[in-house]
């Protein structure tokens, strides 16, 4: 065997001292499945973003309604550059394609210390039916970063949405029983494919995987509170946020009909045959996979949710009243005027009143819409009840049956409007608080929260979220104290300006109605 030369030792120590010198390079970043390679969104000199980054297959073909699989390893890096295509929703300008289960990544440039970023995973609203993981209208910009420079890793993904990915039917019931596949909620798999990736690949982008935040607007929200709630997700995040959430709303279930609902698969073929499909009324799997996504897109009117009895055991408000959600440090909260979303129903407010049957004079006079009121008072107060049966209820109604684990709840009600939008809205509208969420420290003045009291506001609301993130705990930097939350005192965090403050009994008489009719309909499950 030959022996290096001395001069040779010296030449291949100096390349590997020389290479132990030299920094990472903080935007190719190994992934478990390959490299990818990221980039310095605009202006930020201290911020890696990468975009597109495949969790599963495309969920297409034999793929579709099946649980999300694998993506084949890679061996080039794959340009991270700009964001993927959505998945198919309605008439979204943006492209769509069933090849659209991906996540964004903005994490801290200086990965070189020893102690992990948490990580906060977003989980986007749009009624299951729409929306989609871009933080920003352009890949070069995004809110991501704005919420990175705090010091964390924002993840941002994607789920299957509409009949694609919240859709039953008896033939694919047949197949879900031969294979042992869960059936039905398909979204909410991909949520967690998304969140199994994180876990395995959130430290080689500086993140901690066992700091794992899960926060989530409206339809979001909602994921986050059917997280909660699913033991498929065990053990894939720390703590939770539910923003707008709804936990107290009807679900069908998958095969029995409840709560004065068809179950999800009669509800599927239902649709199946209302569309005219050329199959008839019996299809085959391959038919219904033979569909186009754009037909799909077209079923149903109105939201699509989470479906009970396989992949979530039942409504989140009745998981949580028996202590089986998952025993995490847990905020949720709603608007002051959630009421925005009841345009998207046809009831009238007549209507809407109606439904609460021997409660509906009470429910007028707690609302204003007693005695002699004007059609724009009475759709007012109609729409205001609206959001806070949809929303608010649920916020306090999961918050206080966080009693039932160990872990803290903590509850807000945001009702910030900006000056110049208090003639259009009596309160904040559904989702108004996301852009304080993401407040950018690096740009104070933005025009998404107006005024020097909005972006005080802004500051405040994105330090709470993020030192939750790292703690559990949303208190510190001199900040308000915002006390847990316990049935007795009924506190909120009230999040305005100039200053968020602690309020007990908020909305009590308005919130113990929405919570006797709630618990009327469960049989107090």
């Amino acid at each position: 065997m030959k022996i290096p030369s001395r001069i040779a030792l010296a030449s291949a120590l100096g390349l590997l001292l020389a290479c132990a010198a030299e920094p990472p390079n903080p935007f190719l970043v190994q992934t478990d499945a390959g490299p990818v390679q990221g980039f310095a969104p605009e202006g930020s000199d201290d911020i890696a973003a990468f975009l597109g980054i495949p969790f599963a297959q495309p969920p297409e073909a034999e793929l579709r309604w099946r649980s999300p699989q694998p993506v084949p390893s890679w061996a080039e890096p794959v340009q991270a550059n700009d964001y993927r295509p959505i998945c198919p929703q309605g008439r979204a300008q943006l492209p769509q394609s069933e090849d659209c289960l991906y996540l964004n990544v903005w994490t801290p440039i200086d990965r070189t210390g020893d102690e992990p970023v948490p990580v906060m995973v977003w989980i986007h609203g749009g009624g299951f039916r729409a929306g989609n993981g871009r933080l920003g209208d352009a890949p070069e910009t995004g809110r991501g970063a704005g919420l990175a420079r705090r010091g964390v890793m924002v993840v941002s993904i994607q789920y299957r949405l509409g009949a694609l990915g919240f859709f039953a039917h008896p033939a694919l019931a047949a197949e879900a029983a031969a294979s042992g596949e869960p059936e039905g909620s398909h979204g909410v798999l991909d949520m967690i494919a998304a969140l199994e990736w994180v876990r395995r690949n959130a430290a080689a982008f500086g993140g901690d995987p066992d700091r794992v935040t899960i926060f989530g607007v409206s339809a979001g929200g909602m994921a986050v509170n059917t997280l909660m709630s699913t033991p498929a997700s065990a053990g894939l995040f720390h703590r939770a946020i539910a923003q707008s959430g709804y936990g107290t709303w009807r679900l069908p279930h998958l095969s029995e009909a409840r709560w004065g609902l068809p179950s999800a698969r009669d509800q599927g073929a239902a649709l199946i045959a209302e569309a005219g499909l050329e199959f008839g009324n019996e299809p085959s799997t391959d038919d219904l996979r033979s569909v186009p996504f754009e037909k799909l897109n077209a079923l149903g009117t109105g939201f699509w949710v989470p479906i009970t009895g396989d992949v979530l055991p039942d409504e989140p408000g009745i998981v949580f009243a028996r202590g089986e959600q998952h025993d995490v440090p847990y905020i949720t909260g709603g608007n002051s005027f959630e009421g925005t979303i009841f345009r998207a129903f046809t009831m009238t407010p007549g209507d809407y009143f109606a439904t609460f049957g021997k409660r509906e004079g009470r429910a007028r006079a707690l609302y204003g819409a007693d005695g002699e009121t004007d059609a724009d008072a009475e759709r007012i107060a109609a729409a205001t009840l609206f959001g806070d049966q949809r929303y608010v209820i649920s916020a306090r109604y999961l918050a206080e049956q966080m009693k039932t684990v160990s872990s803290p709840a903590r509850t807000y009600y945001f009702q910030f409007v900006p000056e110049a939008q208090r003639e259009t809205f009596p309160g904040a509208p559904h989702g108004s608080e996301v852009s304080y969420v993401f407040a950018d420290p690096g740009d104070p003045d933005s025009e998404r929260y107006p005024g020097a009291d909005g972006a005080a506001l802004a500051d405040a609301m994105a330090g709470y979220w993020t030192r939750f993130a790292a703690t559990g705990d949303p208190n510190g930097d001199g900040a308000p104290e915002w006390p847990e939350y316990d049935a007795e005192s009924d506190t909120w965090m009230v999040l305005d300006a100039p200053k968020a403050e602690a309020t007990a009994g908020l909305l009590k008489d308005r919130l113990d109605l929405l919570e006797a009719v709630y618990l009327e309909r469960v049989g107090g499950k």
